[in-house]
C-alpha cells in the first residue's frame, strides 16, 4: 500500500547541546549526565547535521535543549551557525534564565520560537520544578514576545497536574502564542514518577477537555494556536485517510543528539544508536532499531492490532517506559 507522509517538510534534530540544568524537575527524563562534547566538536556535530540534509535533499529544522540551553555559551554561536547554514531553530527551555538583554540577543540569531515548559500555576509548577519558577518563567516569555519571539508553552501531563490543564490554558493566553501537553514518560528521573501516569480513561478525558479549549476564545482577542502533535489524537478523533502516514514521527522525520553525541531515535526513548562523532548520521538513521520503529506492522498488543496502527503508531516512549519493549502497545491508548 502507498502511503502519503502526514509529518510536515522538515526533518528535525532536536539537540541537547548541554546537560547543565539550573532546575531540579521531578519528571526530567535525563537519567545521567553525560560528558559534554566541546564547542568545537558542538561545530562538527552542526556541520554532520547539514550534510545529512543535503545528502537527503530535504529541510531541516534544529530544537535546541539541554539541560538548560541558555546556560550554554554555545548556544549563540550555534543559533547563527545555522542561520548562515539556513536552518530555522527553535530553543526548549524552562524559561527561567531569559532576561530582556538575552531575548534581544536571540532575536538576532534568527530563531524566532522558544518553547517554555509549564506544568500547572504558580503552586502546582513551582512543586515541581523549584522555587519562583513559575514566576521567573513568565517573566521570560514577557522578554521574549517583547522581542517578537513566538512563545510555545508546553506542559508534561501526569496525574500530579492534569486538572492544571485548563488554568495553564487561562496563562498561555495571557503571556504565549501556542500551548500544548505532552504525556508523562516516567524515565530518568521520572521514573520516580511511574504511578503518577495517567490511566487510558483519564487520558482521553485530557484529549476531550483539551478540545473543548479551541471553542473557548472569543476572536479577535486572545486567540491561540494549540497543536495537537500526540499521535493518539488520530484514534481520538477516527477520521483517518488510510493511505496517511501520520501519528509518532519516530524513525521518520526526526531524531534526537545528546550532549555527548549519541544519538536516540527520541530524547524519551533512550535507546542509543550509535555516537555521531564516531559514525555517519546517514548510517544511523537506517540502523536496525530505526528499521523496525519505521515498520508498524512490527508493533504488539493492541498497537500491532489497530486498523489505525499506519496513522498513529501510539508512542513508543511509554511503552518502552512502562513495559520495557518499544514495540509494544501504547498503555495509555483509549481506542
Amino acid at each position: 500500500m502507498i502511503r502519503i507522509s502526514g509529518f510536515d517538510s522538515y526533518f528535525y534534530l532536536q539537540w541537547h547541546i548541554n546537560n547543565q540544568c539550573n532546575l531540579s524537575c521531578a519528571h526530567c527524563y535525563v537519567q545521567q549526565r553525560r560528558p559534554q562534547l566541546s564547542e568545537a566538536d558542538l561545530f562538527v556535530v552542526l556541520g554532520k547535521y547539514t550534510a545529512f540534509l543535503n545528502q537527503k535533499g530535504i529541510k531541516g529544522r534544529i530544537q535546541f535543549s539541554g539541560g538548560e540551553p541558555f546556560l550554554s555559551g554555545a548556544l549563540m554561536p550555534l543559533l547563527m551557525q545555522a542561520k548562515k547554514n539556513g536552518i530555522p531553530t527553535r530553543v526548549l527551555s524552562n524559561g527561567t534564565m531569559i532576561t530582556p538583554e538575552l531575548a534581544s540577543a536571540l532575536k538576532q540569531t534568527g530563531c524566532r520560537t522558544v518553547q517554555i515548559s509549564i506544568d500547572g500555576d504558580s503552586s502546582v509548577h513551582n512543586d515541581l520544578r523549584g522555587s519562583n519558577a513559575f514566576e521567573r518563567a513568565l517573566e521570560g516569555a514577557v522578554n521574549l514576545k517583547n522581542n517578537n519571539i513566538t512563545v510555545t508553552f508546553m506542559m508534561t501531563v501526569s496525574m500530579c497536574n492534569h486538572l492544571s490543564l485548563r488554568p495553564v490554558y487561562d496563562v498561555s493566553r495571557q503571556y504565549a502564542d501556542r500551548f500544548s501537553f505532552s504525556r508523562l514518560v516516567p524515565i530518568g528521573t521520572g521514573s520516580r514518577m511511574i504511578n503518577d501516569v495517567l490511566s487510558a480513561k483519564e487520558t482521553r478525558r485530557l484529549f476531550k477537555t483539551f478540545l473543548e479549549l479551541r471553542s473557548d476564545d472569543t476572536p479577535p482577542n486572545n486567540q491561540i494556536s494549540r497543536p495537537m502533535r500526540d499521535p493518539l489524537w488520530h484514534p481520538y478523533f477516527k477520521r483517518c485517510n488510510p493511505y496517511l502516514l501520520a501519528g509518532c514521527s519516530i524513525g521518520y522525520n526526526g531524531i534526537c543528539i545528546d550532549c555527548d553525541g549519541t544519538v536516540y531515535p527520541c530524547r524519551r526513548l533512550p535507546i542509543p544508536l550509535g555516537n555521531i562523532m564516531r559514525e555517519d548520521l546517514a548510517d544511523i538513521y537506517n540502523c536496525e532499531v530505526l528499521n523496525r520503529l519505521r515498520d508498524r506492522d512490527m508493533l504488539k498488543g493492541r498497537c500491532g492490532r489497530c486498523p489505525l496502527r499506519w496513522q498513529c503508531g501510539g508512542c513508543r516512549a511509554i511503552a518502552y517506559a512502562l513495559k520495557g519493549d518499544y514495540l509494544q502497545e501504547d498503555p495509555q491508548c483509549f481506542r
